[in-house]
């Protein structure tokens, strides 16, 4: 996990947080500003060539809602946004900076930075699906990190409510894949672990009935 890191605080930020929690936040609005970014990219990219992938288009139009409820935490608890004033594509957090250049690159050979696939999503429309998929499933491991750093009802709150859009978004790029195809690039397969990995943290949970007890 890379929540905390190139996220210096101010000396008043996130009254009566942890430095934990803060740091979380810092960094959940910039993965959600990942998401979106890349989802727009990469639509308006084959969009060019004539190659329409709604999905993507959808995606990130459901990722700004995502980044406005990280802003409206950040908000409320007085802590500097570290989007402010950055363009798409452009982040402060440096390994997020070089996740997204690979994520969007056309090359079928990127060094990769967060164990994301080495082929950047301008490669082809599959690979393009496959970035977003890994988008989602790095964002959901990561916000269920967040969740168990905080007992704040109203951040609990929205940490689930961006994992339920995750657990569509991923559905939506799985759906597109071929379910029977797909295997899982950062969630675990259920039937690769054993008792000792959450079922939180597999594939089939979010696809299967099970993570309605979190999504209704």
């Amino acid at each position: 996990l890379l929540m905390g890191l190139g996220n210096p605080l101010s000396a008043n930020e996130g009254a009566g947080l942890s430095e934990l929690e803060v740091e979380d936040l810092l960094f959940m609005r910039e993965e959600e500003k990942l998401a979106r970014d890349v989802n727009s990219e990469l639509y308006q990219y084959y969009k060019e060539d004539g190659i329409e992938i709604f999905t993507l288009a959808r995606i990130a139009e459901s990722e700004q809602r995502h980044m406005d409820a990280m802003l409206n935490l950040l908000n409320k608890y007085e802590i500097d946004d570290p989007a402010a004033g950055r363009a798409p594509g452009e982040f402060e957090h440096p390994v997020l900076q070089a996740l997204y250049y690979n994520l969007v690159s056309d090359s079928e050979d990127n060094e990769p930075v967060l164990s994301e696939p080495a082929a950047g999503g301008k490669v082809g429309p599959e690979a393009a699906l496959y970035v977003g998929a890994w988008i989602e499933e790095r964002d959901m491991i990561d916000i269920l990190h967040a969740i168990a750093n905080t007992s704040r009802a109203d951040i609990v709150g929205v940490y689930t409510n961006l994992l339920c859009g995750s657990r569509e978004h991923l559905r939506a790029f799985v759906g597109r894949l071929g379910a029977d195809d797909y295997a899982p690039q950062i969630l675990y397969s259920a039937d690769e672990v054993g008792s000792e990995v959450p079922p939180e943290e597999t594939l089939e949970f979010w696809l299967g009935d099970a993570s309605d007890v979190i999504c209704p």
